[in-house]
């Protein structure tokens, strides 16, 4: 199946192994006009052949069966704009577009169909065992920390919507009962937001913070048990308490958790990537299979707005 790849930054040195692995050509690669980037990406990947120095336009102009965008996210509207007139298929990295405006436009599109969005975090094992789990409990209560190394709101939406779509991947569609935000006036920021939210069967509490050293997490708590993914590449079970007594050496009662089961993915490719490239194979055969749409896309970016807004950060909307 042939795609034109449009894209050199870094995690094309995950796509393009990914998408070779599932019976993916690359026809036609290019960015800007001239790339540098566009041309050493076709020297590693021997490809040398397929590169379109006229850029991303060039890339439009020949003959394949879909399209991959792998873009800075202030450039991906345009691009993805041209595709959608062609009708053809197009994984597009998340989360599109900063502005929910811009993606409200897209929706008017008759070929919005064919947009397949890159949430990989959505195909790994661990997060589709623990959905599993979840669709089998009763419910119960869920924490979801979103630490980040930098500060900004468009940081957030770029990198935090992984946790926000992945939430609602898990859980369902939710609904913010009460949030709180503490805003850095002299960065014009965000330092952190809490957010109580619901549905019917969970209770959710999203915890963002900027400059935090810990880790993405979800933390499952039903029917006696928590299913925790910390880091999301690892899944945890827990189930009961371990009491270990004091000893002289250490007089402190310990009571810890007991693991019921855990595993961690160990991929041959960036995780999520593989199952997500067999995912795109299968939605271009057959359009009804699409476990990452725009609709589903839009949603995860308009939660991210409403997280984050609030009277002091209404002049921050992109």
């Amino acid at each position: 199946m042939k795609v034109g790849y449009i894209g050199s930054g870094p995690i094309s040195y995950f796509h393009i192994p990914a998408l070779r692995n599932n019976g993916f050509k690359i026809e036609a690669l290019g960015t800007t006009k001239d790339s540098e980037s566009s041309r050493k990406i076709c020297e590693k990947y021997q490809l040398t052949n397929k590169y379109c120095r006229g850029g991303w336009m060039e890339v439009l102009n020949t003959d394949v069966d879909a399209y991959i965008i792998c873009i800075k996210v202030e450039n991906t509207l345009d691009v993805l704009k041209k595709i959608l007139e062609k009708g053809k298929p197009v994984l597009v990295e998340k989360p599109i577009s900063f502005s929910l405006k811009s993606l409200e436009k897209i929706k008017t599109s008759r070929y919005v169909e064919n947009i397949f969005v890159a949430y990989n975090r959505r195909y790994y094992k661990t997060s589709m065992e623990l959905k599993k789990l979840c669709n089998n409990s009763t419910g119960g209560t869920v924490l979801v920390n979103i630490p980040d190394s930098r500060y900004g709101i468009k940081q957030f939406i770029s990198n935090g919507c992984h946790m926000v779509n992945l939430t609602r991947y898990l859980l369902g569609d939710f609904e913010i009962v009460n949030k709180i935000i503490k805003t850095n006036s002299l960065k014009n920021d965000i330092d952190y937001f809490s957010a109580l939210c619901r549905n019917k069967k969970w209770t959710i509490i999203f915890n963002a913070h900027s400059l935090l050293p810990s880790n993405f997490s979800i933390s499952v708590n039903s029917d006696k048990k928590v299913f925790e993914l910390k880091p999301i590449e690892k899944l945890t079970i827990y189930e009961g308490m371990q009491i270990i007594e004091p000893t002289e050496e250490d007089p402190l009662r310990k009571y810890v958790p007991k693991v019921k089961y855990s595993f961690t993915e160990d991929p041959l490719f960036k995780p999520g990537f593989d199952l997500m490239y067999k995912n795109f194979r299968l939605f271009i055969e057959d359009k009804k299979f699409n476990y990452s749409n725009f609709y589903d896309a839009y949603e995860t970016v308009k939660s991210c707005w409403k997280f984050i807004e609030s009277e002091e950060t209404k002049d921050f909307r992109i």
